[in-house]
């Protein structure tokens, strides 16, 4: 089979399915792609354009999109006209005016492609009643157009919506394989996993998932902040394996962060780290979400019970749980502390 966004990690089995249906022309009018932050959605968009206006579509060996023809080159650069991104500018939503537009530009037919593509970035903000709106130019759209709307999670946009058009759904991309796609394409990455591997590994664990996320965070003032996080929860794995110590636990809590947010993140992370610990304990093979090598979580997990590991992740649901609802700071780490053995 001619390759299709060979150049893309992760996700084989839904490329493989968008692929074929490209291939045969079977494409949905519609569809919704949801994925996190960083997770490739507009990568995806942009290479589902690419494909269908590809000048190479019937050399069955040239991979598609190309990525060099005269097509691929203007809607990678942003200047093919039949390649719409609709965006929420400076405003909290996007409303009904946006979708009047969308509902009388789609009348014009494409001018260097055979379809009119339209990518709506963040669709989660489009507005209930421009939700609405946008229903019947879904269902029946021309037969050149293709909407594409992005959103981290399909939930938030109506069941009217979702019926319209299929979803796909882009998985988190294992650590190996952002190792293997970073590590040879960025100077900054091969450099970072030459000279302190385990911080590499740490960053890409630190990334759940994504590739953008990881570049990201090869920036040295992005992951520092991120890494002292995530050192904290290790810290915390630790001082509760070994019971209480009343001095060293008193220093670690006056590192955790002060403001509600971000100590709301770093339970978060906590709790991950604490998840990780009880899966190893059931199985070799469990997929991990916060440690980056399943030995290191192997080696934390030998310390604690299932119980105990049960409990903490509880207590910790607990904190995040009073956090949320407005609680002192202070006194809500206090009763952490004390409550998972800290103190």
């Amino acid at each position: 089979m001619k390759p299709v966004f060979s150049d893309m990690v992760g996700n084989r089995e839904l490329l493989k399915r968008l692929s074929n249906d490209i291939l045969t022309q079977k494409l949905a009018h519609a569809y919704v792609i949801e994925g996190p932050r960083g997770s490739g959605k507009h990568m995806l968009a942009q290479r589902i354009a690419a494909a269908i206006g590809c000048e190479a579509q019937r050399d069955e060996s040239a991979a598609l999109p190309c990525m060099h023809c005269t097509q691929c080159r203007r809607i990678f650069g942003g200047n093919c006209p039949d390649i719409i991104y609709v965006r929420r500018e400076d405003t909290a939503t996007i409303g009904v005016d946006v979708v009047r537009f969308l509902k009388s530009d789609v009348l014009v037919p494409p001018n260097d492609i055979s379809t009119k593509v339209y990518v709506i970035e963040e669709a989660h903000l489009l507005t209930e009643q421009a939700q609405n709106a946008l229903l019947l130019t879904l269902e029946e759209p021309p037969p050149y157009v293709l909407f594409l709307l992005l959103c981290d999670t399909a939930a938030t946009l109506l069941d009217t919506v979702r019926s319209r058009a299929p979803t796909l759904r882009l998985e988190p991309i294992p650590i190996e394989a952002i190792d293997r796609c970073i590590s040879k394409t960025n100077a900054d990455a091969a450099q970072l996993k030459k000279s302190n591997e385990q911080e590499y590994f740490e960053v890409l664990a630190a990334a759940n998932g994504s590739i953008g996320t990881a570049l990201r965070l090869l920036n040295p003032k992005t992951r520092e902040p991120i890494l002292q996080l995530r050192n904290n929860a290790r810290e915390f794995a630790r001082l509760v394996s070994v019971r209480k110590n009343s001095a060293t636990s008193f220093l670690f809590l006056k590192k955790l962060p002060q403001k509600r947010e971000e100590l709301i993140e770093q339970m978060q992370l906590f709790l991950y780290c604490m998840r990780d610990l009880l899966l190893v304990k059931q199985t070799e093979t469990a997929p991990l979400c916060f440690f980056a090598k399943s030995e290191d979580a192997f080696d934390f997990a030998y310390h604690f019970t299932t119980p105990e590991l049960l409990s903490l992740c509880a207590k910790i649901d607990e904190t995040v749980d009073t956090l949320q609802r407005n609680a002192n700071v202070r006194l809500t780490l206090t009763a952490f502390a004390t409550a998972t053995g800290l103190f």
